[in-house]
């Protein structure tokens, strides 16, 4: 059996018990990547090779000095603000969650801002007189959206950049995304509040935290948390070469962990481990399909349908909704690093920018918001507001067509084929 034949049974197989999860997509993620070394794909000494990437260190490094803004009591403050702006309309809790919780998930974990910031939505809304459902759904839109800001916003665009470098392309830096991003923050953020709220019903489910006790704001310690996330984000964009990203995002975790901003146990627990481990094991993957040439064989697929002479909006769009589509029942990590590869070699086969093809490939596969297992926060939401599988699919087209609008329009002009 050939091995591209070899490597597409295993990304099949890969892919089916990722849907089907009869066991943690970890456990299915790294036996992939020893299945393609077991295979004679890659090698044995490259299945854990990914563990080792500068990206696993940025991604480490930024969850903890995330985690410290909301153990400093800052995130709170910054609700609590924005509650006496909001009065007892729903349309404007919804409006100010979605713009917090963007702007924060653009340098946290998306989870992790979800859970600081649902108890005081939830308060919220039970202060105004409105059922919470519908702006704790805006808040896993708004963290979603955040995510598009940043290199670190989610664990899938670190990935692709892992990706990249492995494959040996220059890495998306950590501003690059940021264009992008800004257009689907704007445009999803008026979407939900004047469209997408009114698709949906209320509930009128009370999530079981909605007492949950706030932090305490330490003003010495949120200080430091504070300017230290501020000047690892300087160093970060200004990207000095004795100062690598990661070793930035290093330096200001010790300084919130030393200066006791957060303890080495809530240091430990802040780290997203299995968004480290699939973003590990998955780039072995990434490499197998590379090697085999089932990443080529793929391609041919997707080329016969674009043609000979492909126009640069028809490889936008059949790439997008291709990724797209598989991300609404995939997770977005595994999503973008199986299609990366594909992406390349279809941008070698057709002349075009490789960077421009892994930009389409990094904004659809994030754009998970049309299923409640797109992502482990849809999950997460769905417990929070017993919102149905319909319900996501009302909503979650739109957006994901809204995320589209902005690539077809954001591409030609900041990372042109």
């Amino acid at each position: 059996m050939s091995q591209p034949i070899i490597a597409l049974i295993i990304l099949a197989i890969t892919i089916v018990l990722f849907i089907w999860e009869p066991v943690p997509i970890v456990v299915t993620a790294i036996g992939a990547s020893i299945a393609f070394a077991y295979t004679g794909i890659i090698k044995v000494s490259d299945i854990f090779t990914g563990y080792n990437s500068t990206t696993i260190i940025l991604l480490a490094g930024m969850m903890v000095l995330g985690s410290s803004l909301f153990h400093t009591g800052i995130t709170d403050v910054i609700g609590e603000k924005m509650v006496k702006i909001t009065g007892k309309n729903e349309r404007n809790i919804i409006l100010a969650t979605l713009i917090v919780s963007f702007l924060i998930s653009g340098v946290c974990s998306n989870i992790g801002v979800m859970v600081a910031m649902a108890p005081l939505v939830t308060a919220m809304c039970i202060s105004a007189g409105v059922g919470p459902s519908r702006s704790l759904l805006a808040l896993l839109f708004g963290a979603q959206f955040g995510g598009f800001l940043t290199l670190v916003g989610v664990g899938s665009n670190a990935s692709a950049a892992s990706v990249m470098s492995e494959m040996g392309y220059k890495p998306f830096g950590f501003f690059t995304i940021t264009p992008f991003g800004i257009g689907v923050c704007i445009l999803g953020t008026l979407y939900f509040t004047f469209i997408g709220s009114k698709l949906i019903p209320d509930t009128g489910y009370i999530p079981e935290f909605a007492d949950t006790e706030k932090k305490t704001l330490d003003k010495k310690k949120a200080m430091i948390a504070g300017i230290t996330m501020l000047c690892v984000l300087v160093v970060i964009a200004m990207n000095p070469k004795n100062v690598p990203m990661h070793v930035a995002a290093v330096v200001g975790a010790l300084v919130v962990v030393g200066t006791k901003c957060m303890s080495v146990k809530d240091a430990i627990h802040a780290i997203d481990w299995n968004c480290l481990i699939l973003v590990g094991s998955l780039t072995a993957i990434s490499t197998g399909v590379q090697n085999s040439g089932a990443g080529d064989a793929m391609a041919k697929m997707i080329l016969n349908i674009l043609g000979d002479h492909p126009s640069t909006f028809m490889i936008t769009t059949v790439i997008f909704f291709a990724a797209a589509l598989l991300t609404q029942v995939m997770s977005n990590i595994p999503t973008i690093l199986l299609f990366l590869p594909i992406g390349f070699s279809i941008a070698q086969a057709i002349n075009v920018s490789p960077y421009a093809v892994a930009m389409v490939i990094t904004l659809a596969g994030a754009a998970s918001y049309a299923t409640p297992f797109a992502a482990p926060q849809n999950m997460m939401t769905v417990g929070w507001t017993h919102y149905k599988f319909s319900d996501f699919i009302k909503i979650g087209i739109p957006m994901v067509l809204i995320t589209y609008l902005v690539v077809v329009i954001a591409i030609p002009i900041f990372m042109p084929y």
